[in-house]
């Protein structure tokens, strides 16, 4: 059996922002690759200005669900994993209170569907978001805290039994961003006179994992038109000015090429800093 990579994320456009070059990479090698999205994303921002709000909106999981199928096949992912619990909303928002929200679903059922995804699956690595979600979101925090219990009580027979045999995941990795890289971007965007996504003063800038965090960097400089072709399948979140598809592909290429990672769990021998998620597992 060809090695295996799971991502699981909060909304669909998650697993291409995050990684989207990294997914394409590996399916290109012939890992096989599936991503779990856990909501339907129907409270998000609706970006694309020939969507009329009121005709998509009560429709927008659906949409989103297509595009998510879309930007997949894209990349290469074998397999997607719709478990269409309800968007919760930013941090702070009343939605999060919403009783049939992600954030507010017990644990326990969401976890066990994501046990029976990876003894289905039998992925060697598994890439989720840290405790902070990146950023904050409730579902981002949510499928961080699902995929830790789930990866965990994978490996045990007794736990969840009538979900498959018991599969033990090698590795888990979060998902990252350097501080270095929002800082280049920063200064990058200034010397080429665009508008920068993180501000113009560094210091005000909260995003991004410290350095000494990262460690693992993927390069997905052959990937970056792919990844580019996925964004442009997330129509309905990702607009025409969103910061990767404003800069040339050269330039990214030369300038961002990585993608980075914080390594969580290791059941093998490590040896960070890593160009690789399946450094350490026997092929």
């Amino acid at each position: 059996m060809a090695p295996g990579l799971l991502a699981v994320h909060a909304h669909a456009d998650d697993e291409t922002i995050t990684m989207g070059g990294t997914l394409a990479h590996y399916a290109s090698l012939g890992v096989r690759t599936a991503n779990v999205c856990c909501t339907d994303g129907r409270l998000a921002t609706i970006v694309d200005p020939t969507m009329v709000e009121e005709e998509v909106r009560p429709r927008l999981g659906e949409v989103r669900h297509a595009e998510l199928t879309e930007a997949c096949a894209i990349l290469g992912v074998g397999e997607l994993h719709w478990l269409g619990y309800h968007d919760s909303g930013m941090e702070g928002a009343a939605s999060n209170r919403e009783p049939d929200s992600f954030w507010m679903t017990p644990l326990d059922g969401i976890v066990e569907r994501l046990v029976g995804i990876i003894r289905d699956f039998r992925p060697d690595v598994v890439v989720t978001y840290d405790a902070h979600g990146a950023y904050g979101h409730p579902d981002h925090v949510q499928a961080h805290r699902a995929t830790l219990l789930a990866v965990e009580a994978a490996q045990h027979a007794r736990v969840y039994p009538e979900v498959g045999k018991p599969w033990r995941v090698s590795k888990l990795y979060y998902t990252a961003f350097a501080r270095s890289s929002v800082l280049k971007i920063i200064e990058f965007s200034r010397m080429a006179g665009m508008e920068s996504p993180f501000g113009d003063d560094p210091e005000a800038v909260e995003f991004g994992t410290p350095d000494e965090l990262i460690t693992a960097r993927i390069d997905c400089s052959e990937q970056i038109a792919v990844k580019r072709r996925a964004l442009q399948a997330h129509r309905s979140q990702i607009a025409d000015d969103f910061p990767l598809m404003r800069v040339p592909e050269e330039m990214l290429r030369e300038h961002f090429p990585t993608e980075h990672y914080s390594l969580a769990l290791s059941r093998v021998p490590v040896n960070p800093p890593e160009d690789d998620l399946f450094a350490g597992i026997a092929g």
